[in-house]
């Protein structure tokens, strides 16, 4: 009896554990599929609208792969608040600067929220307790019904119905012209599609040219203003116009009349004075230079020939002979070219500095002015008695 006892005894406790490892079995399943042992952190979506059949427990997407899951909605004034578990573990891989859409696969199927990562991510990931905003919301069906309700509402039926008959009757009949006329115009629209760029930029030329005359346009309507008033003052004054313009005519046909007969001897001193003149412009410096020296000298010699007192001044002095002219050691040559110069104020006879002077090939030996003076009591017999020293 005793061995039948606890036989029945251990049968029924091997029995109540196996139940109650299923129990803890199928609590641990079900725990694990709906995320209890996962490591969540909470972020927050802000959204214009859910949209239909967003309910908790929502899957969260980024790239296709499921990294969360929605876990309440909240509405917020005019907009709406989602709370979403992200794995912890995978926020690393989101940035902070991430966007969402609420969409959904099919028109009546649950929504889900997509993550997008933008073009330029930022360098720092999304942290829990952050947010994000949701950029577009998947229109829905109802969303179209409802806007095409609201349309409907507006739209009067018997205008609808009168303007649908109206547009029955101009369309009834013309199928053929219609036809021909979108024919036409495709091949229109095919001959000007080539040059479409050449008349964007004409265009934008236009624009160029239409920006420039409205800069100008003050100074173009002063100047009209002006043409305007020199016209009436023209009006005002015909009469004395028409007597200008007569004694004109008068003028010409005198002067064409003492001119015509000499045209030829015109023309022909105009020929001969062409050179004359090109040389004239060639020597322009110096004769400059000469007149202006000239006119400087003839003030200073004003007083010598006796502007005031009557009389001629003259200084006498001896200068040192020179040597005789030898020839053919002393012909003159001819062999320098250059224009007349009037540098460092030759024209100014007040002047105390030397100019400088051109050495030519005018001479066997080239002539070296001397330009400062030169005093040698040894020679003074030599000067006075024996032929001029050279230099």
């Amino acid at each position: 009896m005793r061995r039948t006892e606890r036989s029945s005894l251990a049968r029924k406790f091997a029995a109540v554990g196996m139940v109650a490892a299923i129990v803890i079995v199928f609590t641990l399943a079900v725990m694990q599929f709906s995320g209890s042992f996962r490591d969540t952190s909470p972020v927050t979506l802000t959204a214009d609208r859910a949209g239909l059949v967003m309910n908790a427990d929502a899957k969260v997407r980024l790239r296709g792969v499921v990294i969360g899951r929605v876990a309440s909605i909240e509405p917020d004034g005019d907009r709406v608040e989602l709370k979403l578990n992200m794995d912890t573990d995978q926020l690393r891989r989101v940035p902070a600067n991430v966007t969402a859409q609420i969409r959904s696969n099919t028109v009546f199927g649950a929504k889900s929220v997509d993550l997008d990562i933008p073009a330029d991510p930022s360098t720092t990931h999304l942290r829990s307790g952050g947010s994000i905003s949701a950029d577009r919301v998947q229109v829905e069906l109802n969303t179209v019904f409802q806007r095409l309700v609201d349309v409907l509402a507006q739209v009067q039926p018997d205008k609808l119905n009168a303007t649908l008959g109206a547009l029955d009757t101009a369309l009834s009949g013309r199928g053929d012209q219609i036809g021909k006329g979108l024919e036409d115009l495709s091949n229109l629209l095919g001959r000007t599609n080539p040059v479409l760029g050449d008349l964007n930029r004409t265009i934008d030329a236009t624009a160029t040219v239409t920006n420039v005359y409205a800069d100008v346009f003050p100074d173009l309507s002063r100047v009209i203003d002006n043409f305007t008033r020199t016209g009436n003052t023209l009006v005002d004054n015909s009469s004395n116009l028409d007597a200008l313009l007569v004694n004109t005519t008068g003028l010409a046909n005198t002067v064409n009349g003492i001119i015509a007969p000499k045209k030829q001897t015109v023309m022909t001193a105009l020929s001969n004075l062409d050179p004359v003149s090109q040389l004239l412009g060639y020597y322009a410096p110096g004769l400059s230079c000469f007149l202006k020296a000239t006119a400087g000298a003839g003030k200073k010699a004003l007083p010598i020939f006796g502007d005031k007192t009557g009389y001629i001044s003259l200084n006498a002095g001896v200068l040192p002979g020179k040597e005789p002219y030898r020839y053919p050691e002393d012909l003159p040559k001819v062999n320098v070219q250059g224009p007349p110069t009037c540098a460092l104020g030759l024209s100014n006879i007040e002047e105390t500095t030397h100019a400088p002077f051109y050495v030519g090939d005018t001479a066997p030996q080239p002539y070296q002015p001397r330009t400062t003076p030169k005093a040698d009591p040894r020679k003074l017999f030599q000067i006075m008695f024996g032929p001029a020293p050279r230099g």
